[in-house]
């Protein structure tokens, strides 16, 4: 799969757009019968992707990575106003592919049939009899309940970022940490401790992870991801990390001393073996 930082010209395209926000089953959904579609009709496929406003649950990059191995041609980052003009004046669109509850359907189905671009619309995808949307995956993400993420996603909630240094405080009681620079607008879960998987150099390792601010060792009005990775001891800072939070263990505690931070994290260090293992 090529990606794009813009809309590039092209010429017979299977396209598919919309934010992408979360690479939902929804989402899923669409890409797969994309695939199908330009394959069937001899067409190269493409996903348009249009940033949502505010926070976000996927970045772009994090987008490519969910999508890398769905069949998809190229993904384009569309960085214009109108994006079905788009499609229509620069991909040379032969069909378009379309959740049946886009918000604008009608008048998406009703510009694209006047430029003569067949529509394909894609049945809804459920979870229990409700149509999964962005919405209520963020819905899941702010109960914390992040199984539930996994199930209405496909995939485990993801973030990519770099290994940052931090204060090292964690080595002082033998646990060090990686810390994940997240970008500025992605979503980070609630507060607090996570079983997680994170993915360094193609290989994955379990790892327990600490989301936001420091009570028992600082008073800075920031949130930090800490990343402890159980049986590792490589250094990493620079590299750019995939971490996958798969549940939420418990939320943020106030220790009297590091040594009292250690007891709990072993604690929930078995948690995340144990989950990970089952």
């Amino acid at each position: 799969m090529k990606k794009y930082d813009e809309i590039v010209n092209m010429e017979n395209t299977c396209v598919a757009y919309g934010s992408f926000d979360g690479v939902h089953r929804g989402h899923l959904k669409i890409v797969k019968e994309l695939t199908a579609q330009a394959k069937e009709k001899g067409l190269t496929s493409v996903i348009i992707s249009c940033p949502a406003d505010g926070d976000i649950m996927t970045t772009e990059k994090e987008k490519e990575y969910l999508l890398k191995d769905a069949g998809v041609d190229a993904l384009m980052t569309c960085t214009e106003e109108n994006a079905v003009k788009a499609i229509v004046e620069k991909l040379g669109a032969k069909a378009l592919v379309i959740g049946e509850n886009h918000k604008d359907i009608d008048a998406v189905k009703a510009e694209a049939e006047k430029a003569g671009i067949e529509v394909v619309v894609c049945e809804a995808e459920k979870e229990g009899g409700e149509v999964i949307t962005a919405e209520l995956v963020k819905k899941a993400f702010d109960e914390c309940d992040f199984e539930k993420v996994t199930a209405l996603c496909g995939h485990p909630y993801t973030l990519i970022g770099e290994v940052m240094h931090g204060k090292a405080l964690g080595r002082t009681v033998g646990m060090p940490t990686a810390n994940l620079g997240a970008a500025d607008d992605k979503l980070k879960p609630p507060s607090g401790s996570y079983v997680t998987r994170l993915w360094v150099d193609g290989e994955k390792f379990k790892a327990m992870t600490n989301i936001g601010k420091r009570p028992s060792v600082d008073d800075f009005d920031y949130v930090t991801i800490e990343s402890f990775i159980l049986d590792f001891s490589r250094d990493i800072y620079g590299k750019e990390i995939v971490l996958e939070v798969h549940k939420f263990v418990r939320g943020v505690q106030k220790f009297n001393n590091l040594e009292e931070v250690q007891k709990q994290v072993q604690k929930d260090i078995q948690a995340v073996r144990e989950f990970l293992e089952d």
